[in-house]
């Protein structure tokens, strides 16, 4: 009966191990892809690039509720946060620029 248990033992451990490498082999993906998320929001702003903007805020804030669920990393879900935050201001800043030119153009 001692060797089954120690089979258990070692199978919860194989899972842990293998549930804990999934979580960081997602995680490396989801940084590069919030690093590409974050070179839209700070490259330079124009009205043509608003949509660009507008579709990652929507796809992340969309898959963020589930992201949250699933990554086991606290950092990751405070950066998805951070570059959400940064794409709203790239958002507003757009707006801005082209009221702005709007009213020079008056």
């Amino acid at each position: 009966m001692e060797k089954h248990g120690q089979v258990a033992s070692l199978c919860l451990l194989l899972v842990f191990d293998a549930v804990e490498l999934l979580n960081e082999t997602v995680k490396v993906f989801l940084m590069q892809l919030l690093n590409f998320a974050e070179v839209v929001a700070i490259r330079r702003r124009s009205l043509e690039k608003l949509f660009q903007i507008l579709d990652m805020y929507d796809a992340l804030s969309g898959v963020f509720p589930n992201l949250e669920t699933m990554v086991m990393d606290e950092f990751v879900c405070t950066e998805v946060k951070r570059v959400l935050v940064g794409l709203g201001r790239a958002t507003k800043g757009t707006f801005m620029e082209f009221e702005n030119a709007v009213k020079r153009d008056l």
